[in-house]
């Protein structure tokens, strides 16, 4: 499975926030068996967002996943992007005003808020494309978005670290562990970092792409830090399997191969 992930927001581009929105949710689903392909940021603007989501439509992608642009406020405008862009209305989702207004009145009862009442600015939230339904957000006021089409995955989540871990964690994970195992993919991955005893990595490079090259499932990435006569460059192993057993089975072998290897060259320059 194929995915993308698209953050929006002003603060990102100006760099007032810094997205881990968008670092924490890649390491989350490649260790789900998906492999990302692409990765922005885009502007609190409608036709951008909508332009960067049909853009993403057209590379082929399985899963897009969005962060950011869900509130209450006029600014927040990513779920009318998805609905222009997919080609739908933007409807009142019953399911969802009820999260909304069960959230109000629970935040009332605490002293959070002023009032219970669903404002127009709090039902704009229960506004999303037509046939998307709600994700619960135990964290905040605003649902996700998760929305099937023709074998595509198309998932909205706030931009608050905290709500989209939540939802991402309780609905996201299974919903993607399901059609990952009814398509037969997905699976575990498993890391090794190895230090290889090189300074260079123009040298090192093509030790590591040998060991790659010779392994199914693996894949080596040499981690590069300065030039120096102390540096002792470090190689990342990934190695992926169906369950935990075939990937550890691969990374011992792939490390245990790059380990051979380097330390034959490095014998060869003696």
């Amino acid at each position: 499975m194929k995915g993308v992930i698209i953050a929006v927001g002003r603060e990102i581009l100006t760099g007032k926030t810094l997205d881990t929105n968008s670092h924490w949710l890649a390491g989350e689903l490649t260790a789900l068996g998906i492999s990302i392909r692409r990765i922005c940021a885009v502007d609190d603007i409608l036709e951008e967002i909508a332009g960067e989501i049909s853009y993403t439509l057209s590379l082929g992608v399985d899963l897009m996943i969005t962060t950011g642009g869900m509130g209450p406020t006029r600014d927040d405008m990513t779920l009318e992007a998805w609905a222009s862009a997919l080609g739908r209305e933007l409807v009142l989702n019953r399911e969802a005003l009820g999260m909304v207004q069960e959230k109000y009145r629970t935040l009332y009862q605490r002293g959070y808020v002023d009032t219970p009442d669903i404002t127009p600015e709090r039902e704009k939230m229960a506004h999303l494309p037509q046939e998307a339904r709600p994700l619960p957000n135990p964290v905040g006021a605003a649902p996700g978005m998760l929305l099937e089409d023709g074998g595509r995955v198309f998932i909205a989540l706030p931009g608050v670290p905290g709500e989209m871990k939540a939802i991402f964690h309780e609905d996201v994970v299974p919903l993607l562990s399901r059609l990952l195992e009814k398509r037969g993919e997905g699976g575990v991955l498993l890391q090794e970092v190895v230090k290889s005893g090189f300074g260079d990595e123009s040298l090192l490079w093509p030790l590591v792409k040998r060991v790659m090259d010779e392994m199914e499932g693996v894949y080596l990435k040499t981690l590069a830090t300065r030039f120096g006569p102390d540096v002792d460059l470090e190689v990342r192993v990934e190695a992926w399997g169906r369950d935990e057993g075939e990937a550890r089975d691969r990374l011992d072998r792939a490390v245990g191969r790059l380990k051979k290897v380097l330390e034959e060259a490095r014998h060869a320059g003696d």
